[in-house]
């Protein structure tokens, strides 16, 4: 062992000024990156709380709430590279959230101060008779310093179980084959929001931003030639270089004990044989999914859910009941929700009271800033239609609370003095 370890302090030895300054570059790219994204940008950042009550008589499938992402996407503001790293510089984030409070369930947007009139026309567009106004940030409703002797808090960061090109349960696949009624999707989470008690809240949240056009070529179209089996090819010259690299010494590791194998890059000999004479039913349907999903536009989501109350009343079950209702969107052939386990507030063993603490608070900050780090993936303007719209009238839960005008234009002739 003494002689391995002093071969690699040999190596260390002739290499460092290679190795360290590219290893400083890394830790200096993400501080100053942080640094720069909060200073520069986002304290710059003046954002608005919209509540939006949805009308009674909502006939509208959750597609409607798909072209309101479509238009979200338009805040793509194609940053340059040099405002990126230098300025903190990036697309805007919105805050989409689905509230419970005390058995009453609420629809929030978060959503910076200059794009507020781009988002609320978005939403008129489509809902013409929805209500919105500006709220106040419910989440100070909680006590800054939790857990104490009245409050305490139970939450997670969720992300996707596989690729994030593979979609999850979209809206189209909530409908009955007798019938053809659209079941809504949100239904079983607004019957558990419907079920919380005195001082119980539950927050569910998805921190978004639109994801730049690059992604079909980078990570989209190369998933659906891994699925088919023809291997994902490098697009860029770098790309294809740093993967020749990998080949090569991969290949001495590996060659001791295997033939050699053929680049995926090199050209072979075409299989006759379509694809879809190879796939088994199951597999041509997650493939239909999957490629109709990478056509969609994309966003940037952080996930998280929290349930907080008072401890007289708190139980788990609403965490539970939360994430059941999550769980419907779930497909074992493309993709489902899960929680973080680093993100759960739990601990166990050493200081488990202190630890507990401090994951609470941590999880309320997390969630009070909209933060837009740590567990990040990709969904499509279907799902988040999907996960996140305005319930149509067939939703019965008597937590939905209803606008009870109708919003419409003055008469073109009423008189002016």
């Amino acid at each position: 062992m003494s002689e391995f370890f002093a071969q690699i302090a040999t190596v260390f030895s002739a290499t460092w000024f290679i190795v360290m300054p590219v290893l400083f570059w890394f830790v200096f790219k993400s501080l100053w990156g942080r640094h720069v994204y909060i200073a520069d940008f986002l304290m710059k950042q003046n954002e608005v709380m919209l509540e939006i009550i949805p009308p009674r008589e909502i006939e509208k499938s959750p597609k409607v709430m798909e072209r309101f992402f479509d238009s979200l996407a338009a805040t793509d503001a194609g940053v340059s590279v040099f405002n990126m790293y230098c300025h903190g510089a990036g697309n805007p984030f919105f805050s989409l959230e689905i509230v419970g409070t005390e058995g009453t369930a609420h629809f929030y947007i978060r959503t910076p101060a200059a794009l507020r009139d781009f988002v609320e026309a978005s939403l008129y567009a489509q809902y013409p008779d929805v209500e919105i106004i500006e709220a106040e940030d419910y989440t100070y409703q909680i006590p800054n310093v939790i857990p104490n002797e009245e409050w305490t808090l139970k939450g997670f960061d969720l992300a996707l179980l596989k690729s994030d090109a593979y979609p999850i349960k979209t809206y189209q696949y909530f409908e009955e084959e007798v019938t053809g009624k659209m079941i809504d999707p949100l239904a079983s989470m607004l019957e558990t929001i419907g079920n919380l008690g005195p001082g119980q809240h539950m927050w569910l949240q998805y921190v978004i931003r639109a994801d730049r056009p690059p992604w079909f070529d980078d990570w989209g179209q190369s998933t659906v030639e891994e699925f088919i089996g023809r291997g994902a090819k490098p697009q860029s010259i770098w790309a294809r270089v740093w993967y020749d690299v990998k080949d090569v010494f991969g290949g001495v590791a590996v060659g001791w004990d295997h033939p050699p194998e053929f680049s995926v890059l090199e050209e072979t000999k075409s299989d006759e044989q379509p694809v879809e004479f190879k796939l088994t039913p199951g597999e041509k349907q997650t493939l239909k999914a999957l490629e109709e999903n990478i056509s969609k536009l994309m966003f940037s989501v952080n996930m998280r859910l929290v349930v907080v109350g008072q401890k007289d009343f708190f139980t788990p079950v609403n965490l539970a009941g939360a994430m059941s209702s999550i769980k419907q969107f779930s497909d074992n052939h493309t993709n489902q929700f899960v929680p973080v386990d680093r993100s759960k507030v739990y601990a166990d063993y050493v200081n488990v009271e202190s630890r507990m603490a401090y994951r609470m608070r941590k999880m309320l900050t997390r969630y009070r800033d909209r933060d837009d780090t740590g567990y990040p993936f990709h969904l499509s303007s279907a799902e988040l239609a999907t996960v996140f719209h305005l319930p149509d009238m067939s939703v019965e839960a008597p937590s939905v609370q209803w606008s009870d005008s109708r919003r419409g234009s003055a008469p073109s002739n009423l008189p002016f003095e």
